[in-house]
């Protein structure tokens, strides 16, 4: 006899049951990680013509109403892609590092330094003080960290996906090297420029390369980004990705899908020159264009692989 365990109203459910749950949690998970970037989308574009004015990036709405809607639907897409088992174990090792970086990006604004200079030149009456805005982002990414090591352990206590993945030949040996040196790296800079200064002195500025000013915000948006491209490469080259398991999803093995996918990953590394024409058209946009750019491609990428899973489940 199969096994028979009770829901929460007192009635049998079966095995199959469950299965059917879990099936359907999981297709409206993937479903809010396409609608809740597009919210934001659809949220930035409406008010920049709504407004007759276009801002610099999206990041940049923070200082505007749109500022909670961008908040929410980052944390929310982030603890979507945490919580998302991919259909790979790179897939799913690079979207918890992509969750990880968008929650960066929605609690560092990437117009800190103005916020606290505009809160040092006009100090408000009863409201909040630079003092107690950089103990609040203290406290928030303090944490969020906190809860991302907990994950960490669970994670390398209740599953091997990270053990398997790390064994399975010198260039995921490597990759996961890299990414977390980068990881390491950019936790190091994050606890320097956050913590390790006087609360007026804090800036999360970053560093320079070359012409360019990298603040920590733009950091993790771009290694965001690459975080997706990665995950879309893991199915546009299912054949260099092994040890596929989890969720009960099936890799793309048709020719024509797989060629699609890699059409979008190109098409997403080649987002920073699409973004820079598009800027010709609206000089000092190319970031907002960009960041545009990677959430169509990523979202259409999402929605094709959606729908394909779904007619194999």
């Amino acid at each position: 006899m199969g096994t028979v365990t009770a829901n929460g109203d007192g009635a049998p459910t079966v095995p199959e049951q469950q299965a059917e749950i879990a099936r359907v949690t999981y297709r409206y998970l993937r479903w809010l990680m396409v609608f809740l970037p597009l919210v934001l989308l659809f949220v930035t574009m409406a008010n920049a013509i709504a407004q007759r004015e276009l801002e610099s990036s999206i990041s940049a709405y923070y200082g505007t109403p749109v500022r909670d809607v961008f908040v929410g639907v980052m944390i929310a897409t982030a603890a979507c892609m945490v919580a998302y088992q991919g259909s790979s174990l790179l897939e799913d090792y690079t979207l918890n590092g992509a969750g990880f970086y968008a929650v960066f990006v929605a609690l560092v604004p990437t117009n800190l330094d103005e916020i606290l200079q505009e809160l040092r030149q006009n100090p408000p009456g009863d409201g909040v003080t630079v003092m107690e805005y950089i103990s609040s982002l203290r406290i928030a990414i303090f944490t969020v960290l906190v809860l991302c090591g907990a994950l960490v352990v669970i994670e390398l206590k209740e599953s091997e996906r990270l053990a398997r993945l790390w064994k399975r030949g010198p260039q995921s040996k490597g990759f996961i090297a890299l990414t977390g040196a980068v990881l390491a790296a950019f936790l190091v800079l994050v606890v320097v420029k956050l913590y390790l200064h006087p609360a007026d002195e804090v800036t999360m500025d970053g560093f320079t390369l070359g012409p360019v000013d990298v603040r920590v915000h733009d950091l993790a948006a771009i290694l965001l980004i690459a975080a997706l491209a990665v995950a879309v490469a893991s199915h546009a080259w299912p054949q260099a990705v092994a040890n596929r398991e989890g969720a009960g999803l099936v890799p793309a093995s048709d020719l024509e899908v797989r060629n699609r996918y890699q059409l979008i990953f190109w098409l997403m590394v080649a987002g920073p020159f699409v973004a820079w024409g598009f800027s010709k058209l609206a000089p000092d946009h190319w970031i907002i264009f960009l960041e545009w750019w990677e959430i169509l491609l990523f979202g259409l990428f999402w929605v094709m692989e959606t729908r394909r899973v779904q007619k194999l489940t």
